[in-house]
């Protein structure tokens, strides 16, 4: 008797044979638009962010061997994209389809570093007038080309997007007020995001329609074929014109002169304190070697008159003694005079 594990594995078995199959692999798929890299692009042909958007979709669907998915991707090129993939067949034999997208990325992507794109996305904010899913739609973009710089991990996306979304959106927007009143800023998955967006908007429209007012004064439209690079107002702040870019770019370097000056009159002043502190030791070290040789001097000249161990005796002035009125000496008095006694003759003032 033939089980269920049997018949299992016969179709898994019809299964692999037919995409296997040169008919299953060409069947029931989708071809990517034409690219070929010409500026302006031509007519009929789409942007390299937006085929390579498609691409990168493509590639990862796509159920067939590595063979058939260069194939896939080298049947949509001409022109420039078609001699990019060919140069680089030539440097590298052992080439996937990844590593075509990756060549057609540098060649025809976006020049800047995932840093700056990073910059960038962290300072594009939302127009006076335009809708949340709009303004998403712009972070959306500039966030792909962070992906593809590998300048942020993709499973921090959704935090990302929202940090941003919180960030950069009007204080005022009404879809933003209710979202943080209805989320409690809490992080949201992109699916999360978008529906509350969408509901908060149409239920927006609804109320304020049935009065006749307008939830956005001044509805922007969204080209979806222009680029960032095509129009750099998408990108930044709105309020901030190219006159005042001036005028910032202007004080930040007149606060750098300031700066610099400040450093240079600095490093002066810490020249002249070394200078003084050195000749300050040098007048201390001067002044020690001066007591040094009076001490010398002084010990020299105790040494030379020498210490006599005999009492010395006290000097008494000659007033306290008497005076002698007969030879009018001092040290006796007349009753002990020794020439009163040896008769001899007195001298007479």
């Amino acid at each position: 008797m033939i089980g269920p594990e049997f018949i299992a594995a016969i179709g898994d078995l019809v299964v692999k044979c037919q995409r296997a199959h040169p008919s299953y692999i060409s069947f029931g798929y989708r071809k990517l638009e034409k690219f070929s890299g010409n500026l302006p692009t031509p007519a009929g042909e789409e942007t390299f962010e937006e085929w390579v958007e498609q691409a990168m979709q493509a590639l990862d669907e796509w159920d067939v061997s590595e063979a058939q998915k260069k194939q896939r991707i080298t049947e949509s090129l001409k022109g420039p994209a078609s001699e990019a993939v060919r140069n680089l067949k030539l440097s590298k034999r052992d080439c996937t389809a990844l590593d075509y997208l990756n060549i057609l990325q540098e060649v025809f992507g976006r020049t800047e570093k995932a840093a700056e794109l990073m910059y960038q996305y962290e300072h594009t904010y939302q127009k006076r007038g335009e809708k949340m899913t709009e303004y998403m739609r712009r972070l959306d973009k500039i966030l792909y080309q962070v992906l593809l710089k590998k300048g942020t991990d993709p499973t921090t996306v959704d935090q990302v997007r929202m940090r941003q979304i919180l960030k950069g959106a009007l204080p005022l927007d009404p879809v933003m007020l209710q979202l943080r009143t209805r989320e409690g800023n809490k992080e949201l998955n992109y699916l999360e995001l978008i529906r509350v967006v969408r509901e908060e908007e149409a239920l927006l429209e609804e109320k304020l329609g049935k009065r006749g007012e307008k939830v956005y004064a001044q509805p922007i439209e969204y080209n979806e074929c222009s680029s960032d690079e095509e129009d750099p107002e998408e990108t930044y702040e709105p309020e901030i014109t190219q006159k005042s870019s001036n005028q910032v770019y202007g004080e930040i370097q007149k606060t750098l002169a300031r700066v610099q000056e400040a450093q240079v009159k600095m490093e002066q002043t810490h020249t002249d304190l070394c200078r003084t502190i050195l000749k300050v030791v040098e007048m201390q070290t001067e002044i020690l070697k001066s007591l040094s040789d009076i001490r010398t001097a002084a010990v020299a000249v105790v040494s030379d008159r020498g210490f006599s161990n005999e009492p010395q005796e006290e000097s008494v002035p000659s007033s306290s003694w008497g005076r002698c009125f007969a030879c009018r000496e001092f040290g006796h008095f007349k009753a002990q005079c020794p020439e009163r006694r040896q008769g001899g003759s007195l001298y007479v003032p």
